[in-house]
């Protein structure tokens, strides 16, 4: 066997591990996911995290790192972060646990999901949209995940993965999901903050705020939008 024959069977052989290892992980997450959302409750998370005392913040920022992976409401947990620490430190342990979370999702997206994911976008994401994200520049990656980022109609979980299959750098990545998903984390600490306070001011304040977010949000995807396709 020559050289090259030798080379094009081991490197085929290392392919078909690799894509059974991506049939794994697929699973293993479909799997886990349906487990984890028909069995994991706001109260059950609160309950978890009380339950560690003094490591309460610890085991809150841990739940954020791990749920979302497995496509885990994520205002589930950050409503949880408001009731149990309040408005900084629920934001402040959020932001610790979104740092933590984004990179791990967005290499699995990356590197083991990667054709999962770009079926996802070809078959539910609009023609604009998916334009956008298909660029290879820099600022307008970084625009457009922005704003997605900051809607709250938008999955945090699918836009991690999402953001793994773009041509985005990691550092980049990591700024923009920081200024995207910063305003939905407050307004969603703020909500947690007051729940137990339904019908008062404080708790219409707080769903305002995320009508506010959810109308600007939108307008600026818009506009953005408007403006690529004009491009």
């Amino acid at each position: 066997m020559t050289d090259n024959k030798k080379e094009n069977q081991e490197s085929s052989i290392e392919e078909k591990r690799m894509n059974y290892i991506k049939i794994a992980v697929i699973i293993a997450i479909a799997v886990a996911s349906f487990f984890v959302i028909r069995n994991i409750t706001l109260e059950e998370i609160k309950a978890w995290v009380l339950g560690h005392g003094a490591w309460a913040a610890v085991i809150y920022v841990a739940t954020f790192v791990i749920l979302p992976i497995f496509f885990f409401p994520v205002p589930v947990i950050v409503l949880a972060g408001g009731t149990i620490f309040g408005l900084f430190k629920g934001s402040l342990y959020t932001m610790i646990g979104v740092l933590i979370n984004t990179p791990i999702m967005y290499f699995i997206g990356r590197f083991l999901l990667k054709d999962f994911v770009h079926k996802f976008v070809n078959n539910h994401m609009s023609a604009k949209l998916r334009s956008a994200l298909e660029s290879t520049n820099q600022k307008v990656l970084s625009l457009v995940l922005f704003i997605i980022r900051l809607s709250p109609i938008f999955s945090y979980n699918l836009v991690n993965y999402i953001s793994g299959v773009t041509e985005i750098n990691f550092f980049p990545y990591i700024l923009t999901t920081i200024a995207g998903v910063l305003p939905g984390v407050i307004v969603f600490i703020n909500i947690g903050e007051n729940v137990l306070n339904v019908g008062s001011k404080e708790f219409f304040i707080s769903l305002s705020f995320l009508l506010l977010l959810v109308v600007i949000s939108a307008i600026i995807s818009k506009l953005f939008l408007k403006n690529e396709h004009e491009k």
